[in-house]
Order: C-alpha cells, then sequence, then structure tokens
C-alpha cells in the first residue's frame, strides 16, 4: 500500500482504522510505504508495523548493479559513461537504469546531456536564486525545489536572510517591494498557507472558499525577481548568520492559538459554558491561580479535567519560561539517552527529526547536516543546553581521526569517504549509521556483483542460525508424564 501517511481528512475517515483490522487479519505480509510517519495520527499503526528506513543508493553499489544488467543482457557501456550516469542520478536507481539502457541504444552522451531534473533543498535553491542573477534561472530554481511553495516557508525565509545577502539600501528595498508583491498574491490565491505548518485544527483545509490556484505563477515570479540583483553576500555566510526569527515566531504564535483553543474547550464542557466565555473569564482566572499558588492552580485545573500538557502550558503562561543556561551536555549524535518525559515532548522530538530505538532505549538523529537547529530545539524540549558531538572533519582538521571512514562490505577493507571519486554525489557518505560501503578493488572486480550476493545470503544464513538456536534455547523442557506404576 503506498502513501499511507497521505490518508488523512474527513473523506478518508476510518482509512487508518480499516488498515489496523487488515493486518491484524491478513495471514500474509503487508507492505506500507510512506514519507513522514512520526505523526501523531500514526501511533497505533508503528506498533503493529516495523518500520524500515530506506536511504539512495550509493554510487558505488550502484556501478555494480549497472554492469551486472549489462552483461545480462550483452551490452556494452563506457566506464566514463557508467560513471556520469550514476553522478547524475542522485541515488536513483531507476533513472540510473533508464539512462544506461538509452546509453547502450546510442541516446546517450556525457557532454551534450542535459541534468536530470533534481529536487533542490533550502541551501540549493538560495544558492540558485540569488546565484544566477537572470529571471529564467531563478524562476527555474523555484521549479525544482523541494520547498513547499504553497505555504509560508520560503516567504519567511527572504524575510529573514535578505538583510544579510543585501548590505545596499536600494538593493534591500527592491528586493522587500518584490516580496510584498509576492505576499500580496499569496493572499489573493485566498488559501490558508501557515495552515501547514500548524497543529490541528489550524491545518485543516478551508470550507467556505475555493483556493484561486491559478494566481500561484504570479507569486512564483515575484519570488523569483528578488534575485536578480548582485549579491553583497554570500547565501551560505547569510544563513549561518541569520537567527531566522520569522518562522519560530509564527510556529509558536500558531501552536499557542492551538493549545489555547483546545483548553478552552475543555473549560467550556468543564462549566457550562461557550468558549468565548471561558476564553475571556475562565481561562484569565486559572492563569491568574497558577501565578498566586501552583498547587491551587493544578487542583483547579484537575478539577476542570485539563490535561498534563494543558497545565504545563498553564505553567509556562503564569512564569515565562527562562532559557536554558549553563554548561553545555555533549551527546553522541547516534545514540543518547533522555529522562521519562510526557507523550507532548515525545512528538516533538518526533517532528524535530529525532528518532528512538525502542529495543536499546537510545534517541539518535535522523539527518546529520541539522546539528545546530537540533540542538537548540533539544535544548529548548528538556529544559538544559545540550551540544552534539561533531564526528565530520573542519577545515583545520582534514587529516585527523575524525573523518568518517566505512567498511567494505565484500572485502572489510577501510573505506575513507574523503577520498571517494562519488562523495560529493553520495546521498549517505554523511550518515554515521550506514557502516558499509564497497572498497575500489570489489569496484573494479567484474565478479563484485556474485561476491556481494554471496555475502548478503552468508550473513542470512547465518542469522537464521543463530534464530534457531536460540529457539531450541527458549523452548521448555517437556516433563515426564507419571503414571500409576509410577
Amino acid at each position: 500500500m503506498d502513501e499511507v501517511d497521505g490518508v488523512f481528512g474527513r473523506e478518508d475517515r476510518g482509512g487508518l482504522g480499516a488498515i489496523l483490522n487488515a493486518i491484524e487479519d491478513t495471514p500474509i505480509p503487508i507492505v506500507l510505504t510512506a514519507n513522514d510517519v512520526e505523526d501523531e495520527r500514526f501511533d497505533e499503526l508503528r506498533k503493529v508495523c516495523l518500520l524500515v528506513e530506506l536511504h539512495e543508493l550509493r554510487p558505488r553499489l550502484l556501478i555494480i548493479l549497472l554492469r551486472r544488467i549489462m552483461n545480462e543482457e550483452g551490452a556494452k557501456v563506457d566506464t566514463v559513461t557508467v560513471e556520469t550516469i550514476v553522478k547524475r542520478s542522485h541515488g536513483d536507481i531507476r533513472s540510473a537504469i533508464n539512462d544506461t539502457q538509452a546509453a547502450a541504444a546510442g541516446h546517450f552522451h556525457p557532454l551534450n546531456i542535459a541534468q536530470r531534473t533534481q529536487l533542490l533543498d533550502m541551501e540549493a535553491t538560495l544558492r540558485k536564486l540569488f546565484g544566477s542573477h537572470e529571471f529564467n534561472a531563478t524562476r527555474g530554481a523555484l521549479n525544482q525545489t523541494e520547498i513547499a511553495l504553497y505555504k509560508d516557508d520560503l516567504l519567511l525565509l527572504l524575510q529573514d536572510i535578505l538583510p544579510y545577502v543585501y548590505k545596499s539600501p536600494e538593493k534591500l528595498a527592491s528586493a522587500y517591494d518584490t516580496l510584498s508583491r509576492a505576499d500580496i498574491a499569496y493572499g489573493r490565491i485566498g488559501a490558508s498557507r501557515s495552515r501547514g505548518i500548524a497543529p490541528p485544527p489550524f491545518n485543516l483545509p478551508r470550507r467556505d472558499a475555493v483556493p484561486q490556484w491559478n494566481l500561484l505563477p504570479v507569486a512564483l515570479n515575484e519570488l523569483a525577481s528578488i534575485g536578480i540583483h548582485e549579491v553583497d553576500c554570500s547565501v551560505d555566510d547569510a544563513l549561518k548568520a541569520s537567527t531566522r526569527p520569522s518562522q519560530k515566531t509564527v510556529e509558536r504564535y500558531l501552536y499557542r492559538l492551538w493549545t489555547v483553543d483546545r483548553i478552552c474547550g475543555r473549560l467550556a464542557r468543564a462549566c457550562h459554558v461557550s468558549r468565548k466565555t471561558a476564553r475571556r473569564d475562565i481561562l484569565p482566572f486559572l492563569i491568574g491561580l497558577f501565578r498566586v499558588e501552583e498547587a491551587s492552580g493544578i487542583d483547579a485545573a484537575t478539577a476542570m479535567e485539563l490535561e498534563e500538557r494543558d497545565v504545563e502550558f498553564l505553567k509556562a503562561e503564569a512564569k515565562s519560561a527562562p532559557a536554558p543556561t549553563g554548561p553545555a551536555e555533549l551527546l553522541n549524535p547516534n545514540g543518547f539517552k533522555l529522562s521519562f518525559m510526557g507523550k507532548d515532548k515525545f512528538i516533538q522530538l518526533m517532528r524535530l527529526g529525532i528518532k528512538y530505538d525502542s529495543s536499546n532505549r537510545l534517541f539518535s538523529l535522523r539527518r546529520m547536516d541539522r546539528l545546530d537547529s537540533v540542538e537548540e530545539g533539544l535544548s529548548q524540549i528538556i529544559g538544559r543546553p545540550v551540544k552534539f558531538a561533531r564526528s565530520e572533519p573542519g577545515p583545520e582538521e582534514k587529516h585527523t581521526d575524525l573523518r568518517i571512514v566505512k567498511t567494505c562490505y565484500v572485502d572489510a577493507k577501510e573505506v575513507p569517504c574523503d577520498s571517494c571519486e562519488f562523495i560529493e554525489v553520495c546521498p549517505t557518505h554523511f550518515l554515521q549509521e550506514l557502516k558499509y560501503c564497497v572498497c575500489t578493488q570489489t569496484l573494479s572486480d567484474a565478479q563484485a556483483y556474485e561476491k556481494y550476493v554471496a555475502k548478503t545470503q552468508e550473513l542470512l544464513e547465518q542469522t537464521r542460525s543463530l534464530k534457531k538456536v536460540a529457539a531450541k534455547k527458549a523452548k521448555p523442557a517437556r516433563r515426564k508424564t507419571s503414571t500409576a506404576r509410577d
């Protein structure tokens, strides 16, 4: 079943329940695919499923696979073309096979072929937006970006970094004027853009009007016009210097609105009044009670059937939460422990990009390229400053032992990532949990694919034998039944 995380809204009501029933009743395995399963709507689904995180294929493994396919098909493609195909595929096995077939048929040449379309991340989008100085190139960056253009993310990002990119008052004024016109175009579309980053119920689609998405190209044309001026500072330096206050302010404001709405709903049911009355009269009284005497406030909130997270919110409203201070605790990003916390904070950790291994009871990061932002968010959630240990080499320590070294899957030799010719296009070289790659000797071997498959079968046989031994040890011995003769 593909795109399970797309089950949402009134139209798909009961869809998750039907999937759970199918999983419980089926005699055969069911494979579910999704892009994001950390949402609290999938809590019950995660309990009955085995989560397998898939990554893009490494370039060296992709070369071995393409050679295997060419041998089976009797096709011949030179090494330079194969490496070019692998580099431009960015870990996508389907595009690599299609390009290899075109090269075998004589319709692919590495020098005159256009680059395959690739989704640009935030940094790549901004580099292309401010580095081209031509409207067609900057507009193309918006077509290839992975940033959701139907939400406010890109507008808020540009609003924060423009003073760092343009130092000239004339350029800055022109850029902000263009950004304001883009915001006006978004407003005339009629869609609630910020609801996409908001918690329920603010992320629900509007029912009172149909968004005029035919005006979206007008807004994107205005956004593309922002980067036509010559920049005064590089995008990388601007991102490092900018504190990104706009997005944080919007997210906190929207989350506060959602929390206030939920608390007022509970207060209205407990006191038999409307939500408006609860927001105007009862909620300020509760916050004042927490400010005067916290114990009495907790008793009153409990009597009104408020949840633990509601009580924590009222405490925070009564007294502003201080910023985490003191010495930062050093954590290993590949495995660290945290003290017990409630479900609300646990969900915040999952949304922050942290995953939890229930077998080892350890937390770890999903991506190693967002350490700074995860450090800040984790410090705010747990209430104390933390710092992640950096394992990637800095500019002054290129030849130290902190470089990423993997082990060859076939020959068990060390494969240092910084000496690999595919490091710029390898999608997984910075992931510490993926410990295996393929060394140069294995890559140049004509029987590399066969050795790779044989190694996999060997590991599978070892795993099966260990499971059989464990099952025999765990099997209780039969007791001899006593008879009348005994």
